[in-house]
């Protein structure tokens, strides 16, 4: 399962095309919060995740995911790229991550090398 949690609706819907188009299942939300309380992602899954979320952000999410030992590969899609924001990222194990716009070659290799 692919989960993408972005909270810029043109953006996530943009995301669930390209997925459904690649023929990937996946679940898409706008919030961590609406994640949390819809969805129990496992260490087989794989994360979209956006840093930049209202309320609890991105690098909050995979910080609860980590104190809770569930290690899920997560490839972060951002605007927000920073030597603070990479650091952060690799700290929790991120496996790569994008600048917005994503280039949907490059996101549909990562996806296929992380998933195998």
């Amino acid at each position: 399962m692919i989960y993408v949690v972005e909270n810029d609706i043109s953006v996530r819907r943009s995301f669930e095309i390209f997925l459904e188009s690649a023929g990937f299942e996946f679940k898409s939300f706008g919030t961590a919060e609406s994640l949390l309380s819809n969805s129990i992602p496992s260490s087989n899954d794989l994360f979209l995740l956006d840093i930049d979320l209202p309320l609890r952000n991105g690098l909050d999410l995979l910080h609860k995911f980590a104190q809770e030992k569930r290690n899920i590969p997560a490839i972060v899609i951002t605007t927000i790229d920073s030597a603070q924001t990479r650091e952060s990222c690799k700290r929790y194990g991120v496996k790569a991550i994008l600048r917005k716009p994503v280039d949907s070659e490059a996101l549909l290799d990562l996806i296929n090398y992380h998933i195998q």
